[in-house]
């Protein structure tokens, strides 16, 4: 299983348009129970706008699963534009949410695609997008002149990200490593006979470049 773009955190953003007031509400979900899930309770957060339309795309074994809704909006001009926020970034794995309070001002078919479509992207935006690539956990006990050595040579959140360390007499790190670089920092370790373990299988997480 390869990388996959995807969301951090949950984001947010808002913008008036002709005195309609659209909110975006953007969250990383693994499977459609989730985004249903984050739909229900933004819909009950804003109880008395206009709309509250949505968007998902979903990564399945073996296959995708997008779904999107116009929430009572024109047919084409909400849940589409939403889907296509998401595949303009190419994210996976995520759900959008776009509340519309109306502002008595009609914005006609081209106003509301594009209305819908810019909410959700700079929601999208706001919440991060990061590569998430198949990786392991290493645990590893080595001299402080080693350890300057390893972050010398390996970049953190390119080859490797931190998830815990200790100073004492010696430095005991826990660190993710992508698996198409575990070998490679694997034979780091065992050329300076630094004593280290595998650890679980994680998801590794990186900054899109």
């Amino acid at each position: 299983m390869g990388c996959s773009k995807s969301i951090l955190e949950t984001g947010n953003f808002e913008i008036n348009v002709k005195r309609s007031r659209f909110i975006g509400s953007s969250q990383r979900c693994e499977s459609e129970e989730e985004a249903k899930s984050f739909i229900k309770a933004v819909s009950q957060e804003h109880a008395s706008a206009s709309h509250s339309c949505w968007a998902y795309r979903i990564s399945l074994p073996g296959r995708e699963v997008a779904n999107y809704s116009d929430a009572g909006e024109p047919h084409g001009s909400a849940g589409q534009p939403i889907l296509g926020a998401i595949d303009r970034l190419e994210l996976k794995d995520v759900v959008v949410v776009v509340t519309r309070y109306f502002g008595g001002v009609k914005l006609g078919i081209r106003g509301l695609i594009d209305a819908y479509g810019e909410t959700a992207l700079e929601a999208l935006k706001a919440a991060k997008p990061v590569m998430f690539c198949p990786g392991l956990e290493l645990i590893a006990e080595m001299a402080y002149s080693q350890w300057n050595d390893f972050t010398r040579l390996f970049r953190e959140d390119r080859d490797f990200s931190l998830q815990k360390v200790d100073y004492t007499d010696k430095v005991v790190s826990v660190i993710a490593v992508r698996k198409d670089e575990v070998e490679r920092i694997a034979g780091f370790f065992e050329e300076r006979r630094i004593s280290f373990r595998f650890g679980d299988e994680l998801s590794f997480v990186s900054p899109v470049e």
